[in-house]
């Protein structure tokens, strides 16, 4: 029966694209939820249930092709001739590895693999683009994904009680006799992950629809509205604890830091951040007195409070790791894909590469090389000053979406140092699409910040198609 509801839905969401491809991306956002549990109740548990929602929105994305929804591929770099260049560098390395995965391991699943790593978060940035017409758009999206993942993540409170008497509230290692068992704080722990896949899966969505209810507070003038979303927060944030993940908590903390300094920084929103900040903590103050009454809910927020005292630690690891990749690949990489999270299912003769790929670095190393480090890194650098340039300039004409090119831009930074350390959820295709598609709205206001100052870039003298409607023109 779960085959069949998969192609019945799947045949609904292509009609619903084929109306609207807008429509058809929030429809990708149900299957995001769906495709968990219904890997869990299908015979076999098939491991391909993880690319359904990749699947969809790749139906998503060739609509909005050929309806020439998406716009010159070229507007990525956001009129930035460097930028541009270090891009299409990075691309060209990635090909050449790509054939020098194949040619040396002798398996094209293997760069198939990598390459959609590394090609996702850019397709759904293009597809993020084209997506945000309107701050209307924005906070449809925002709205949908996290009522919708809200609610998704509070059946990781029904684990604990209910896991054994329904198969979908486990953890999917459970299905397989590797039920991942966490040894700390004097006992064995349980990842609780509710209808989600895994543990980290469940904690990366609850921390992301944490951060969408509070740039979503941010932009509303009502008190109780903020009070409710800090209710919501606290409550996301006991989730994760439940899940042991503790990255996620460090990732969350690390958004509202970022989010918080940008904005202060710009005098713009400075005093809205203080205002929900106080809010959080005492609404999360009762909240963690709650868990603390609970004996098993009290020893996976010990657990959690570690998360902080564990970075040194954990950098140290990332470090040692990234000596690690630099031999195995004696700086020189791989190839694309052989450090892939679905590689042991690759086939051919792919090398071990043992934990050097668990932490962002390593993993960028082993595959591409120094050079493709080095590449990245100047990509990256020159996007963020790109970036905070045209949110400086249009914090003066439209504070309201300087406030949604923070958020977005200080959810992206917390997620590239949580790959940075640790890499397993980020081969995840859907968690990269996601990131990307916001990567993609922050794009569109940056945009925006180009149309309404009439900067002389790369594209100034061609009409811009990421024009946001309902602003006014400089």
């Amino acid at each position: 029966m779960i085959p069949l509801f998969t192609l019945l839905i799947s045949a609904l969401q292509a009609l619903v694209t084929s109306a609207n491809w807008r429509k058809g991306l929030l429809f990708v956002l149900l299957i995001g939820v769906l495709q968990d549990p219904f890997r869990k109740l299908a015979p076999g548990i098939p491991a391909y249930y993880m690319l359904w929602a990749a699947a969809l929105f790749g139906v998503v994305f060739f609509l909005a092709w050929s309806q020439r929804s998406l716009g010159r591929m070229g507007y990525l770099a956001l009129g930035d001739r460097r930028l541009a260049f270090y891009g299409r560098l990075l691309l060209l390395l990635l090909l050449l590895h790509a054939v020098h995965a194949f040619l040396r391991w002798g398996s094209p699943v293997i760069p198939v693999l990598g390459m959609v790593f590394y090609m996702a978060p850019v397709i759904g940035l293009w597809v993020g683009m084209a997506y945000a017409r309107s701050e209307v758009d924005i906070r449809r999206f925002l709205w949908f994904y996290a009522l919708l993942y809200t609610m998704a993540v509070f059946t990781v409170y029904l684990s604990p009680d209910y896991k054994d008497i329904y198969p979908v509230l486990q953890e999917i290692g459970s299905f397989e006799g590797r039920e991942l068992r966490i040894y700390d704080m004097g006992t064995v722990m349980y990842s609780y992950s509710g209808i989600f896949r895994v543990g980290e899966t469940a904690a990366w969505h609850a921390a992301t629809a944490a951060i969408f209810w509070i740039i979503l507070a941010m932009r509303s003038p009502s008190l109780a509205f903020r009070i409710l979303v800090a209710v919501l927060v606290v409550a996301l944030v006991g989730a994760i604890f439940l899940t042991g993940r503790r990255k996620m908590l460090m990732s969350l903390s690390l958004f509202i830091v970022l989010f918080s300094a940008i904005l202060i920084f710009m005098r713009g929103g400075g005093g809205k951040v203080v205002v929900m900040m106080v809010i959080l903590g005492v609404i999360g103050s009762f909240g963690l007195q709650l868990l603390e009454k609970d004996q098993h809910s009290s020893l996976y927020m010990q657990r959690g409070a570690t998360v902080f005292s564990g970075v040194e630690e954990r950098v140290g690891t990332s470090i040692k790791l990234f000596y690690s990749a630099i031999n195995r690949a004696q700086g020189v990489g791989l190839g694309v894909g052989v450090a892939s999270q679905g590689g042991r299912y690759a086939g051919g003769g792919r090398p071990s590469v043992g934990g050097a790929g668990e932490a962002g670095i390593g993993q960028i190393v082993l595959e591409i090389g120094l050079l493709g480090l080095l590449l990245l890194v100047l990509l990256l650098w020159r996007l963020a000053r790109r970036t905070w340039h045209l949110l400086l300039t249009l914090g003066n004409k439209n504070p309201s979406l300087q406030i949604y090119g923070a958020a977005f831009s200080a959810f992206i930074l917390a997620n590239v140092a949580t790959y940075a350390v640790a890499t397993q959820l980020y081969g995840d295709p859907f968690v990269l699409l996601m990131i990307g598609l916001t990567a993609g709205m922050l794009f569109r206001v940056l945009w925006e910040s180009i149309r309404l100052y009439g900067e002389r870039a790369v594209y100034a003298n061609s009409p811009n198609p990421y024009a946001i409607r309902g602003v006014p023109a400089a």
